[in-house]
């Protein structure tokens, strides 16, 4: 998987680069790329947890993943550039030979 870091992730406030952890550890634990969109919403909508979403914003668009970070919590405006992105080839690849092991 080849994850390409644009900039930096700012201490906005203390709990803003524990989201990018937990982020990147679900882009690391995901199988593919539908499994990505399925863990984000899934802890993004957990009561016990913050929302991911208010630090960061996320797009799946034509053949990447974009993360970019909010300037404060659920704030409208984001840092430039990106954070990261993911191109999915990199992802489906992963599964692919996830897949070739498992059948043969």
């Amino acid at each position: 998987m080849r994850i390409n870091f644009k900039g930096p992730v700012m201490p906005v406030d203390p709990y803003s680069q524990l989201a990018f952890v937990e982020i990147l550890n679900i882009i690391l634990a995901a199988k593919n790329i539908v499994d990505v969109n399925r863990l984000l919403i899934n802890r993004n909508v957990n009561p016990k947890f913050g929302s991911l979403s208010g630090y960061f914003r996320w797009s799946f668009a034509g053949d990447r993943f974009t993360l970019w970070q909010r300037m404060d919590y659920n704030s409208m405006l984001c840092f430039n550039p990106g954070i990261l992105e993911i191109h999915f080839g990199a992802l489906a690849a992963r599964d692919n030979g996830k897949d070739i092991n498992v059948f043969n």
